[in-house]
């Protein structure tokens, strides 16, 4: 310890990472590889009337093409929430439904519709192109202020309040300020974040039919949780034949830890092709379905 105290120490990842010798999910390329593009909604919230496929599925290089439909037939589950919190009446907090490819509806732009796979990236990003989504497009509410007074976004949850929370004595806070002097009031709007680390979310699904065994790789912060949920919640591959790979992470600053609708997608879709699957973030795509740090309105 004498040793250490005032002295200088390297971190042991840096010489890697400055000799352009890092080894990240992007970096990653498989025999048979196939590339992947997300179809995405160009509206805030809308009810979903069709999905047509056809032509899209006849433009050159296309391997498969899915959609909420296919996920519903092949029971893979919803995302989940990571924790749960109890209002003040006991009751548990509200969880809306939200699979990873959207069948009734969207809520946010950006939200997945389908899925195109081809041989290559080009390809998959012109046939998405191809996909008729008819959409009926419905009021959002973007103001966090607004939303108890708005229309219910989501069936059975009135007045879109996820959970009504106290902590700490609202009687002796209130009677605190009744004897004060003075009072200052201040609304204060803190927006939502939106993390963009260096490197965009990615994920490579590998399956094979011979051992049965899937492999994904994935720009995660939490792999082993993201193996478990996707095991247990999503019913994409039993645990013990399913492993997930976090090679170098470009950075998170949290927005890596959950398990994304394209972990999820990537992962099915490479069985259902029976060859790897490859998707790389845009940054745009990064902005509209990466995590984002939450807003406050106090």
């Amino acid at each position: 310890m004498a040793n250490l105290v005032g002295a200088r120490i390297e971190r042991k990842e840096d010489r890697k990472f400055l000799t352009g010798k890092g080894n990240y999910t992007a970096d990653i390329n498989l025999a048979r590889q196939t590339y992947a593009c997300f179809v995405r909604s160009p509206h805030a919230r809308a009810k979903i009337n069709k999905v047509d496929i056809s032509k899209a599925s006849k433009a050159p290089g296309v391997v498969k093409i899915l959609t909420g439909e296919d996920l519903v037939k092949d029971k893979i589950g919803g995302l989940i929430a990571g924790w749960k919190i109890v209002s003040q009446d006991g009751k548990d907090m509200k969880i809306p439904p939200h699979p990873a490819l959207a069948k009734d509806s969207v809520n946010f732009v950006g939200d997945h519709v389908a899925v195109v796979i081809a041989e290559t990236l080009e390809e998959a990003k012109n046939a998405a192109e191809l996909v008729n989504v008819g959409y009926k497009i419905e009021k959002a509410v973007i103001n966090a202020a607004d939303a108890t007074s708005f229309e219910n976004i989501h069936e059975g949850i009135d007045n879109n309040l996820c959970f009504d929370f106290l902590l700490g004595d609202k009687g002796k806070t209130d009677e605190a300020f009744s004897k004060a002097d003075k009072v200052v009031k201040l609304d204060l709007v803190n927006n939502r974040l939106i993390p963009n680390a260096m490197e965009p979310r990615a994920a490579i699904g590998d399956y094979n039919p011979s051992s049965e065994q899937l492999t994904l790789y994935t720009a995660s912060q939490n792999p082993h949780l993201d193996r478990l949920i996707m095991s247990a919640f999503n019913a994409v591959h039993p645990e013990h034949k399913f492993r997930v790979v976090a090679p170098d992470v470009g950075g998170g600053f949290g927005s890596k830890i959950n398990v994304y609708a394209e972990d999820v997608v990537i992962a099915w879709a490479s069985k259902k092709i029976e060859r790897p699957v490859k998707w790389i973030a845009e940054r745009s795509e990064s902005f509209l379905s990466d995590n984002h740090g939450r807003d406050h309105v106090t």
